[in-house]
């Protein structure tokens, strides 16, 4: 019986976002901003895209590079030097990212970056 890990993805968007001199209003107490929406957005469709291998050791920590187009059509993923994923873990989650595409994009036009750069925990 395949065990099934629950994992903590987090997004770092990278800086740039808005253009120079752009600025975004703070989202109102309890509300979320729509960047935060946006990162947990490409999270959830990433990680619903996603079986882990067996092989994944809790604490583990991989991050990869997603470049997008608008429309959330990915046009290259890159895991990083550093992943302390093995390579069951490294392909999986690689695989997972492309088949989450399109990743989300309606809605989210002015906070859409191009360049992405998420981190997985694995539990």
């Amino acid at each position: 019986m395949m065990k099934m890990l629950s994992l903590l993805a987090v997004i770092l968007l990278v800086p740039g976002l808005l253009g120079p001199g752009q600025a975004h209003a703070a989202p109102a107490p309890g509300q979320v901003s729509l960047r935060t929406a946006y990162a947990m957005a490409i999270r959830d469709r990433i990680i619903a895209s996603w079986l882990p291998p067996p092989s994944m050791t809790s604490g583990q920590h991989c991050r990869v590079s997603i470049t997008q187009l608008p429309g959330g059509t990915i046009v290259s993923v890159k895991v990083d030097a550093a992943c302390q994923f093995d390579a069951a873990g490294k392909a999986t989650l690689e695989r997972a990212v492309l088949r989450a595409q399109p990743l989300p994009y309606k809605g989210f036009e002015a906070v859409f970056d191009r360049s992405l750069n998420i981190g997985f925990t694995a539990p």
